[in-house]
């Protein structure tokens, strides 16, 4: 299980990565910067569905594997129970994109159903993501020789809360401040999955 942990967080960032690249190489004058990930697969977007179907629903289900794996993997305990729990839960988003694309631009004044469902299943996981990290980081330290991912849990507590506070529609900086979340959570599942996919004593 803990070889799979490493293969699906591994992986499951790399394909984020590479979807929000390639989404974002297709589509004419998006800007990282300023436009949420999920406008990539939003109705009426270029390649939108493409999007939702490649990139969103394969990367939902590698976090969710992982962090299934993880579960049994890892050292048992209430934190990281609720650690990766939270993580599932954060997963969950990524599919519910694809299901419920958001409206064309992701801030529409008058919201379809489908766009309400969206925030829905986003909000529920990037409510939790502070509390996510700070759980994991703190069951880390009982860890064998994950010192370091403790601190990064920590860290990633505070850079996913910054994140969620600063998500405002309306800044120019939106969708740095959603990517400094996104990335504070998946670039934890990925060194929690080479730390059990490396640590043999970690189980």
């Amino acid at each position: 299980m803990a070889k799979l942990a490493m293969f699906s967080a591994l992986l499951g960032a790399v394909w984020l990565l590479a979807m929000m690249v390639i989404g974002g190489a297709t589509y004419p004058g998006y800007n990282h910067l300023s436009q949420y990930i999920s406008e990539l697969g939003a109705t009426g977007a270029p390649y939108g569905r493409e999007i939702s179907w490649y990139g969103f629903l394969p990367v939902g289900i590698l976090i969710i594997t992982f962090a299934m794996s993880a579960l049994v993997a890892a050292p048992r305990s209430i934190l990281s129970v609720l650690g990766f729990i939270g993580i599932i839960l954060f997963a969950v988003g990524y599919i519910g994109a694809t299901f419920f694309p958001c409206d064309y631009g992701c801030r529409p004044e008058e919201p379809s159903p489908s766009q309400v469902m969206h925030l829905i299943f986003g909000l529920a996981g990037y409510l939790f993501a502070p509390p996510t990290m700070l759980f994991l980081g703190l069951a880390a330290r009982k860890w064998p020789n994950a010192g370091w991912l403790s601190l990064f849990g920590m860290i990633a507590a505070v850079t996913s809360l910054i994140g969620f506070l600063t998500l405002d529609p309306g800044s120019p900086f939106a969708g740095l401040s959603q990517r400094v979340l996104e990335a504070s959570v998946i670039g934890w599942v990925a060194a929690c999955g080479l730390y059990l996919g490396l640590q043999p004593r970690a189980r």
